[in-house]
């Protein structure tokens, strides 16, 4: 527990500290992260002989993490670099790789003789959605013009609805909820974790975001924002869970001391962001 605890102050320290430094470094931390995670994703399904294609996967990583970061340039400070990114990363080019990954993929089970079959190709996809299209949208949500801000609700998302589930999980949980899955959650872990979330994002919401000076929020997003992430943050947790699972392995990796891979810390992350962005995106501005 001492270890765990120490190595998540750290992981905390250095992500706090990313998220300060310019989008481009975001960037390529998500970039980094999804490509690391494609690693475990893959050496995970293997247990069950399923041969996910790595290297289509890290290059759709590289296209839609550079789509994420081109398309969500702002325009008034970066003009020429906004062109070129909108040009290169546009959706006919976009739609282009799509189409030439399928392609590939279909391809490799045509020709390859068994050796790569329907349900490889199935999990390679599986695997550039699941990873790296889910996790680009933390770089969209950095790039936009109070991106330093709103980056904060993933994290608080994310890593406050797990703290609050624990704690409550442990002090007065009883009712289990997934045991087939998790069988440590429970129904009142879950209900602290969603209801703490909440309130951590309408105190966040109130005293950071809408601060003076600033074009003011009503503070009832940040409460329905926070609920909703409370809930979908756990949903990223037991979906990781459930691979792990059916996979038969208790961790994705070692990377991290006391919390496993990469993908054991960014489960919650892959379902919250997408949510973060849409939500904001649509409601907030």
């Amino acid at each position: 527990m001492l270890i765990r605890t120490i190595s998540g102050l750290i992981g905390f320290i250095i992500l706090a500290l990313i998220l300060m430094l310019p989008p481009y470094a975001v960037a390529i931390t998500v970039l980094a992260a999804s490509i690391i995670g494609l690693f475990e994703y893959a050496r995970a399904v293997k247990n069950k002989e399923i041969n996910v294609d790595l290297l289509v996967s890290i290059v759709a990583a590289v296209i839609i993490i550079g789509k994420a970061y081109g398309s969500t340039l702002p325009i008034h400070l970066f003009p020429r670099l906004s062109d070129i990114f909108a040009e290169v990363f546009s959706s006919k080019y976009l739609n282009a790789s799509l189409y030439v990954v399928i392609v590939y993929l279909f391809c490799r089970i045509i020709f390859e003789n068994g050796r790569f079959c329907l349900k490889d190709a199935a999990y390679t996809l599986l695997g550039i959605l699941y990873i790296p299209f889910l996790l680009a949208f933390a770089v969209s949500i950095r790039n936009l013009e109070r991106g330093l801000e709103f980056i904060w609700l993933v994290v608080i998302g994310s890593m406050i609805t797990d703290v609050f589930a624990y704690f409550t999980g442990v002090t007065v949980g009883k009712t289990k909820i997934i045991p087939h899955i998790s069988p440590k959650k429970t129904v009142e872990g879950s209900i602290g974790g969603a209801l703490g979330c909440m309130l951590v994002m309408i105190a966040f919401g109130a005293f950071v975001i809408n601060r003076p000076g600033v074009e003011y929020i009503p503070i009832y997003h940040f409460a329905i924002l926070g609920l909703l992430c409370g809930v979908v943050s756990q949903l990223g947790d037991w979906a990781a869970s459930s691979i792990k699972r059916s996979v038969e392995i208790k961790d994705f990796g070692k990377l991290i001391p006391g919390h496993g891979g990469i993908m054991d810390r960014v489960d919650s992350i892959l379902f919250v962001a997408p949510l973060v962005y849409i939500y904001s995106s649509i409601f907030m501005w």
